[in-house]
């Protein structure tokens, strides 16, 4: 499948505020076979079960593609707001969590569709279906309630498979996308472009810029700094079968010929992956500026 820009909602959820920094991150993942939630922590690459709920997925089986369909989405999204009653129509319970699909991936491939959420109800018999939702995920309001202080409206995660297997817990100890990520630092840093653009995608496209443009631009700004320092933190992975995802803090300086700072510039970048030819490969990347 062909994958652009990353969403919009995906910059505010790696985002790091003063008041979130330091804490350990929380993410959602959503089996489909087998009906399950998991609250999870993010810790040293693998994800630490907290709470394992049932939940109710989409009436129809497969993967979201237009709009009416009855399926739920699979991906990775972002839980990117909430909303209580007067707000939201009692059929979704005491609580709802709105989910970023369709995300910028989604509409490159020409899915379709809106409103898709993580909710409660006021029909608790429903839960006793595994598949009766119109595409959200669905669980009960205490459950909703219980999952509520570890939600962060536009921070926190929601990884949904049609079959979550074990490959999926520990995606901070795949190698292959831990050595892929620590190839394309040294290769940015170093200034070696011809490495690092071999890092991307041929169907890559960021701001505006497909590959070509892309190698172009960093050429550029490669003649223009005699040296470039970048500083990471934070690093995160995020792997699903569609595509894998690296976030991180990135804290970049360029200097002149005399040592002298010319550029600063710090904040959360992402990058998203997508297998090419059976390797890894940078489809599209973001970064969001942080205050400093």
């Amino acid at each position: 499948m062909s994958v652009s820009a990353v969403s919009h909602w995906i910059f505010a959820f790696f985002s790091i505020s003063n008041a979130f920094a330091g804490s350990v991150p929380t993410a959602i993942l959503v089996d489909k076979k087998t009906n399950e939630l998991f609250l999870t922590e993010y810790h040293d690459g693998s994800y630490q079960v907290i709470d394992k709920l049932h939940c109710t997925t989409g009436k129809v089986k497969g993967d979201k593609e237009d709009e009416g369909d009855l399926k739920t989405p699979e991906g990775i999204y972002v839980l990117k707001s909430k909303h209580i009653p007067p707000s939201i129509k009692p059929k979704f319970g005491s609580m709802a969590f709105y989910i970023n699909y369709p995300n910028d991936f989604d509409r490159i491939a020409g899915r379709t569709g809106f409103d898709i959420m993580l909710h409660a109800t006021n029909e608790p018999e429903r839960l006793k279906k595994d598949f009766d939702s119109e595409g959200c995920v669905v669980v009960n309001n205490d459950q909703i309630r219980a999952l509520d202080p570890r939600i962060k409206p536009g921070l926190t995660p929601i990884l949904i498979f049609a079959e979550l297997t074990p490959q999926y817990w520990n995606p901070g100890k795949d190698l292959k996308l831990t050595q892929f990520f620590e190839s394309w630092l040294e290769a940015w840093k170093t200034k070696n472009i011809e490495s690092y653009i071999n890092h991307y995608h041929t169907e890559f496209s960021a701001d505006g810029k497909n590959r070509p443009a892309w190698k172009n631009y960093k050429t550029q700004l490669n003649k223009k700094y005699e040296k470039i320092v970048v500083k990471t933190s934070d690093v995160h992975y995020y792997a699903h079968p569609k595509y894998s995802m690296i976030t991180f803090t990135q804290d970049y300086t360029s200097y002149d010929s005399r040592d002298r700072p010319l550029f600063r510039s710090q904040g959360t970048k992402i990058l998203y992956i997508a297998e090419e030819s059976g390797e890894p490969k940078i489809i599209t990347e973001s970064f969001s500026h942080l205050s400093w």
